[in-house]
């Protein structure tokens, strides 16, 4: 039988763990909890993952751990979210820079109408979601 990890934390201790946890309201679900920071890229990406795979959505995504025959500068998330909505992902770390190719994509795709959201936290992740469902919703 395993032992309980946290049986010797004080309240003061699960403060200070809860503290770090957000929790994000969902229109048609229970309260998600994600950490904040984020260390590693991929960790932002797992969580972005696990998100779009709750709503059902379709997510194509290139392998982190090894270099792929996609376009160079192609954002790390094209999803297919539900009502016709398209979201183009690139994830960053909190210091992380968009590569020069990753530059002009961006560029080129704002040229063509179309929205290159540069996330570094779940936070933002979301909150492109609410502000991409506004737009959207406004259009004809």
């Amino acid at each position: 039988m395993s032992r309980n990890p946290f049986a010797n934390w004080s309240d003061a201790d699960v403060a200070r763990h809860n503290s770090r946890i957000i929790k994000v309201p969902v229109k048609d679900g229970p309260e998600i909890a994600f950490a904040p920071k984020i260390k590693r890229e991929a960790e932002l990406h797992e969580q972005i993952f696990c998100e779009c795979r709750r709503r059902g959505w379709v997510v194509f995504h290139g392998a982190m751990s090894e270099r792929t025959h996609r376009t160079a500068g192609e954002p790390d998330f094209i999803i297919l979210c539900d009502s016709g909505r398209v979201l183009l992902i690139e994830c960053k770390t909190a210091t992380g820079k968009l590569s020069p190719d990753q530059l002009a994509i961006k560029a080129w795709a704002a040229k063509l109408g179309h929205t290159v959201h540069v996330v570094r936290s779940i936070e933002e992740f979301f909150t492109t979601l609410n502000d991409r469902h506004r737009t959207s919703s406004t259009l004809p």
